[in-house]
């Protein structure tokens, strides 16, 4: 039985990064490789899965390698294995995915023995497990993480969404390829931080697009340890999460709102260039269409504050404007009702929900349902088995005197306006 807290689920919905993975403490670069360099195979690996009971590295000099960086807590690994799969069976001649993870076989074994989504899909890729050696030449912060091999040479350090039929074969016809860089340690550089005469940055704004080698960065507020300034950024964000944080840091949000697309009102030409509506990898999307922002200001000041003079930033030099307002749209609305005894089954696993308010959140924010609306406002711990249908929820929230019904109701909503509109 898990309990949902609710400032657990509303701190982890403001802090969702483009990119899942896992954080390493301290991360040895001494013998990281890059694109361009040879590449030297492990003396020996524990392979498992797959159909392989051992590598030959030198007959796969002849092929496109990937070594897919994985780990079992990783969300978006798991979801692109069945592509990952199709991609070395339509290319089985040219093409050799080899997933790389430093868990250690039961681990593994356990997690492919329960996951019902590989299981539904018939993953049945070549792992190399408790691997050491390949994690020291290809270091990461975030996964995942795509290292693409030919000819015995790195030709792509990158994200997995570039991993494609198109560039496999480029790269197996052409010998190398360009793809964009994914460096957990790179740096964005935005500003020159001074000239050959010595003139250092004073102040300024500057707006750019993707930045190629550096990580998604959520908004930050810091004194620069060169110029001394204070520093405001972002970097490889799109435009509706950039705003959105700024709104969220400006605390113009109710701390019960949970920012989901239906409740953002576009007054835009092209809302596909703000936000990923496609079909395309975010990563794929972000080299098109990312921003980064950098602002050095002279004086400190709060970063309620700050945030307002960005945000004047995106409307005078970018054109582009947020604020929230209040919209009448089809809800569900969560009301009080008789209570009525259902038979559920005891046995059968459920989740915890203290209260109506993270009830209410939790529903909002799987976006199963119309936004969510709580008129019953109680702080019972609400225990709940799985509901497809609203019919299906209601028969167990029945019991606690709770009813959901779709009914219109004025809410907040996100406005996203061109100024030239």
């Amino acid at each position: 039985m898990k309990n949902i807290k609710l400032f657990i689920l509303f701190i982890y919905i403001f802090n969702v990064i483009l990119l899942q993975g896992q954080k390493a403490n301290a991360i040895d670069l001494s013998q990281r490789l890059h694109v361009g360099d040879q590449f030297t195979p492990p003396s020996s690996v524990k392979l498992m899965r797959g159909m392989e009971t051992k590598i030959n590295w030198k007959a796969l000099e002849d092929k496109v390698v990937l070594l897919d960086l994985f780990e079992t807590s990783c969300g978006t690994c798991i979801q692109i294995m069945p592509h990952l799969q199709e991609l070395e069976k339509k290319h089985s001649d040219i093409f050799k995915v080899l997933v790389v993870t430093p868990q250690d076989k039961q681990t593994i074994t356990e997690f492919f023995k329960k996951n019902q989504y590989l299981k539904e899909h018939k993953v049945n890729l070549s792992v190399i497990y408790a691997d050491n050696y390949l994690r020291k030449l290809f270091p990461y912060k975030s996964i995942p993480q795509a290292i693409l091999l030919y000819k015995g040479k790195v030709q792509a350090i990158t994200s997995s969404g570039f991993v494609n039929s198109e560039n496999i074969q480029k790269l197996y016809k052409e010998g190398e390829i360009a793809l964009p860089l994914k460096d957990d340690f790179g740096k964005a550089s935005l500003m020159t931080y001074g000239s050959m005469d010595n003139v250092g940055i004073k102040a300024g704004v500057v707006f750019s697009g993707y930045q190629d080698g550096v990580n998604y960065q959520s908004w930050k507020f810091e004194i620069d340890s060169v110029t001394g300034l204070y520093r405001s950024s972002t970097v490889n964000s799109s435009v509706y999460t950039a705003l959105l944080g700024l709104i969220s840091r400006a605390n113009l949000l109710d701390k019960f709102y949970v920012p989901r697309l239906d409740k953002v009102i576009w007054k835009v030409k092209d809302s596909t260039i703000y936000h990923n509506f496609s079909e395309k990898p975010t990563e794929v999307w972000l080299v098109d269409n990312a921003i980064s922002y950098e602002r050095h200001d002279r004086i400190q000041r709060p970063d309620s504050m700050q945030v307002l003079d960005i945000m004047k930033d995106f409307e005078r030099l970018y054109g582009v404007s947020a604020y929230m307002a209040k919209r009448v749209m089809p809800c569900l609305v969560l009301k009080p009702c008789p209570v009525v005894l259902s038979n559920q089954n005891d046995k059968s696993e459920k989740l915890t929900y203290v209260g109506s308010k993270v009830l209410a959140g939790f529903l909002d924010y799987v976006n199963r349902f119309p936004p969510v609306v709580d008129e019953v406002n109680v702080d019972t711990k609400i225990l709940l088995e799985g509901y497809d249908t609203i019919e299906h929820l209601n028969k167990q929230l029945e019991g606690y005197g709770i009813r959901g019904e779709i009914e219109n109701r004025e809410i907040d909503v996100m406005i996203v306006e061109e100024v030239d509109q």
